[in-house]
């Protein structure tokens, strides 16, 4: 289970969130998106599966059998779109998907969409947002 350093989350009122499905592939490759979650300074989440396969704490679960969020951003990594999950998080301002199905659910939901190996998408994507300073006051 990742263990982060904060002792309550609190999803429902995130701004930001790095969520992880099935698609991560185990509980060690569920790193890389706690990694673009510190780089955005986003809250971590994740799809139940990720919870009954142990990769991730149950309070950080998304969907109809989770909590309901609403962040400005949605990065949804590795996640299919199991109706379950999209009705956690579908009223999300913006929703970025990346998923190596293009025929994934999640993209009828995502306003931007990226079919790729998220293995692949991640590292590319933090060293971007690193470049640019994003968080930097």
């Amino acid at each position: 289970v990742i263990n982060t350093s904060k002792t309550t989350v609190n999803l429902e009122d995130a701004k930001i969130i790095v969520a992880g499905g099935r698609g991560v592939g185990s509980k060690e490759n569920f790193k890389l998106i706690e990694d673009l979650a510190n780089a955005l300074g986003a809250e971590l989440g994740g799809s139940r599966i990720t919870v009954e396969l142990n990769w991730l704490e149950p309070d950080r679960q998304i969907g109809q059998t989770g909590v309901t969020v609403s962040p400005k951003l949605y990065i949804a990594c590795g996640i299919s779109g199991a109706i379950q999950h999209i009705v956690g998080m579908e009223n999300s301002g913006v929703i970025v998907a990346i998923n190596k199905d293009p025929n994934a659910p999640i993209f009828n939901v995502a306003h931007y969409g990226i079919v790729g190996d998220i293995h692949e998408v991640i590292p590319v994507l933090i060293k971007e947002i690193e470049n640019t300073n994003i968080n930097k006051e």
